[in-house]
């Protein structure tokens, strides 16, 4: 049977976005294209620091299954390191929890969902990186990516901001991709709770200033950089 790279499983909050505060099932996968400097789940890529054979585990589609569905919890969120980078074996797996699960994809928004998940994902959370990541913009900028998800009505995006140059390199991608303002979310840069605090009123005014919507990062609030939160 098909299985999936898997970091951990947990149940927690929404701490981001449009759900944030709701109730919701982890399905964190492993593996990431991307190598942000910031990340907070190194653990999903990071094999020069975190042990492979530790930190990964290859779960049958049948036996996730049964794990969610011991939760009496019915929404998913489903993120990473990158999601899509296993999406054909996830077809199978949201294919089987449908419609009884309302299901979440986080992604990098670097890599194009195939037609199969597209159907299936009640909602995309697109967090694009930009500079602050410290990867090349050639890998974090994908044309294809921003054109697909700017078009689909049940995707919003979500931007780290450390700082004013993070603003406006963001609103030239949101002029750029014509991204409805409507649904672009900025958030602080922050794995601790001092960090949290010490940004989220910055971002917030830079948010309403702008005229874009502010999203908070629960988890990070109440749990700081603990796994599993």
């Amino acid at each position: 049977m098909v299985s999936v790279k898997i970091s951990e499983i947990f149940e927690s909050i929404q701490g981001e976005g449009t759900n944030a505060g709701k109730d919701a099932i982890f399905l964190r996968t492993a593996e990431c294209n991307l190598r942000c400097t910031w990340c907070d789940t190194k653990y999903t890529w990071d094999w020069k620091n975190y042990n492979y054979d530790k930190e990964v585990k290859e779960i049958s589609i049948n036996d996730i299954k049964q794990i969610l569905e011991k939760s009496s919890i019915r929404h998913l969120v489903i993120t990473g390191g990158e999601p899509l980078m296993q999406q054909d074996d996830l077809v199978e797996l949201v294919t089987f929890l449908k419609p009884e699960f309302y299901v979440e994809v986080e992604t990098n928004g670097t890599i194009l969902p195939n037609n199969e998940l597209t159907t299936l994902v009640d909602q995309w959370n697109v967090s694009p990186k930009t500079k602050n990541s410290g990867n090349p913009e050639k890998l974090c900028e994908d044309n294809d990516c921003y054109v697909f998800f700017s078009r689909q009505k049940n995707c919003y995006f979500k931007y780290v901001i450390e700082d004013e140059n993070d603003l406006t390199e963001i609103k030239n991608l949101i002029n750029k991709y014509d991204l409805d303002r409507n649904k672009v979310f900025l958030m602080p840069q922050a794995i601790t709770k001092p960090e949290i605090i010490s940004r989220e009123k910055i971002v917030t005014k830079m948010a309403k200033d702008s005229k874009l919507s502010y999203s908070p990062r629960m988890h990070v609030s109440m749990w700081g950089n603990q796994r599993g939160k």
